[in-house]
């Protein structure tokens, strides 16, 4: 969030971030139309949730048939130091190969998605940012071979 405050969603602002989760571009008549307001109250509230950070950004998804392949990264580090997770976080956050990238708890440290354009390309990122990283004690790889469900939604709860 740009601003640090805790902005309030009434039941109109989660019916808006509802329908801009599922289509971004429909015209702003058409949104208030779906949501029972009016197009000026539909615009005044689009742009404070903007200012407030709720609406981080607004982006096209591209059909991942297009994006070459999918493989998900487990990483788990030989000591969990935070220097250590410094130096991965930046450049994991750097590396346009890395879709997404997770702290997470249980056994590994890191979950990463990945996408690259071919096997031998995955092979070069791998070599160049796990492989010979000596932080890293192991990953495993999982190539995804289908896609069964993806969303970017978030459910806004009531």
């Amino acid at each position: 969030m740009t601003d640090k405050r805790q902005t309030h969603l009434d039941r109109l602002d989660r019916a808006i971030l509802s329908e801009l989760q599922h289509d971004a571009a429909q015209p702003v008549a058409e949104l208030a139309q779906r949501v029972g307001s009016s197009e000026s109250s539909v615009r005044r509230r689009i742009r404070r949730l903007r200012e407030d950070g709720v609406i981080e950004r607004e982006v096209a998804l591209l059909s991942h048939h297009h994006g070459g392949i999918e493989i998900i990264v487990i990483v788990t580090m030989n000591e969990e130091h935070s220097s250590r997770y410094d130096v991965l976080k930046r450049r994991f956050q750097n590396d346009d190969a890395v879709a997404q990238c997770y702290r997470v708890t249980g056994e590994a440290d890191m979950i990463l998605h990945v996408r690259v354009m071919d096997m031998r390309q995955y092979e070069a990122w791998l070599e160049d940012n796990i492989l010979s990283d000596p932080a890293i004690r192991r990953c495993t790889s999982h190539v995804v071979y289908s896609r069964i469900k993806f969303s970017t939604a978030i459910t806004l709860a009531d």
